[in-house]
């Protein structure tokens, strides 16, 4: 691989790879990176809404649990919280390796 493609990859990476950053507190793990709550409140709030999401899957049914208030809300927060588990830039750099990669055949 030539110079000039080592080096637009690294800039590249540098630009697209943040999804996911080395964790300060255990070697070798990563953490996501993009990942905000308001608080500690809307962090559980967001894991009970995974949690309610589960659970109304493995019934297969429609009753829903009394302590599930809203699952209309749960299922809503849930798949937010999928959509922006979903690495696009890295697919963008993907993409663009690929490209360079090819390129150098």
């Amino acid at each position: 691989m030539k110079k000039k493609q080592v080096k637009e990859l690294r800039e590249l990476a540098n630009d697209k790879l943040n999804t996911l950053q080395p964790s300060n507190i255990r070697k070798g793990k990563y953490k996501p990176s993009f990942l905000e709550f308001e608080g500690y409140t809307d962090l559980f709030i967001t894991i009970e809404a995974l949690i309610n999401v589960s659970i109304l899957a493995a019934q297969g049914d429609t009753f829903s649990p009394p302590r599930i208030k809203d699952h209309g809300i749960d299922i809503r927060r849930t798949l937010e919280l999928a959509n922006h588990l979903l690495p696009f830039e890295e697919g963008e750099f993907l993409d663009e390796s690929y490209r360079i990669l090819k390129n150098e055949s």
